[in-house]
């Protein structure tokens, strides 16, 4: 459903608050349901019936609210936000980033502390708004689409999307950028690709581009030794090569 210049940058599923109802119904009949069974030790046999019919009721609503929620979907892309939603039948609507007007939450207060809500989304020219519910993290959704928009309408930055909200095929390769990336700066810590402490100063005559500080004439001999252990050290972590270690232990000898 993307068009050829057109990025999807979020998806959103409801909080898990839309099955709070018949989760709980569940729960409670088939609970009552044991309990009826423990005490009546004995029942009739035709209650068998009655007793499947009402366990499998709230079971179904369930079900059915389950395949709902797995079927509605918020995606936030580069110019538009679509809301797909139904079983069967499939219901799509969308709505241009640039006709937005405003974007309000709105919350009870045992949804600010489950961290849901809705978000009541004004159009231009519309008179009734669009309401998403059961928005997970409305606060976050809210200043991700106010980020996008700044950047199509007043050229301003897009706002980087929480990990939880990028679309399932980006979030395992985002958190491997991030370790790349991470590895990376690693790598350009250490020599030979950084700078060592020995090699940070640049304008010292004694420094060489091996990363390793070589000291002057008529230097004392216990700041050879130290250089030397710094060289070995070097060579036993693979960082310089032993010809290298042998060259650069040469010139330190003719020093002394």
């Amino acid at each position: 459903m993307l068009n050829a210049d057109e990025e999807l940058l979020a998806e959103l599923k409801p909080h898990w608050i839309f099955l709070f109802g018949p989760l709980f119904t569940s729960i409670g009949v088939w609970a009552a349901i044991i309990v009826i069974l423990i005490v009546w030790q004995n029942p009739p046999g035709w209650t068998n019936y009655p007793v499947v019919i009402f366990a499998l009721i709230p079971g179904l609503w369930l079900l059915g609210r389950y395949v709902r929620w797995r079927s509605y979907d918020v995606a936030l892309t580069s110019t538009r936000i679509l809301v797909r939603q139904g079983i069967l039948g499939r219901d799509t609507v969308q709505l241009r980033l640039q006709r937005i007007t405003e974007v309000n939450i709105r919350q009870e207060l045992f949804e600010r502390i489950l961290g849901t809500g809705s978000l009541v989304i004004d159009v231009q020219g519309e008179d009734d708004s669009m309401t998403l519910e059961y928005m997970r993290k409305p606060a976050v959704v809210q200043r991700v689409i106010n980020s996008q928009i700044n950047e199509i309408v007043g050229g301003g930055q897009r706002e980087a999307i929480p990990e939880d909200m990028l679309p399932h095929d980006q979030r395992g390769r985002h958190r491997r950028d991030d370790y790349q990336q991470y590895d990376d700066t690693e790598q350009h810590d250490t020599p030979p690709l950084g700078v060592t402490a020995a090699a940070s100063h640049p304008t010292d005559p004694g420094s060489t581009a091996a990363g390793t500080r070589v000291p002057p004439p008529g230097a004392v001999p216990f700041e050879i030794r130290d250089r030397l252990i710094e060289l070995d050290d070097l060579r036993k972590r693979g960082i310089i090569s032993e010809e290298e270690f042998a060259a650069k232990k040469s010139e330190l000898l003719d020093r002394i």
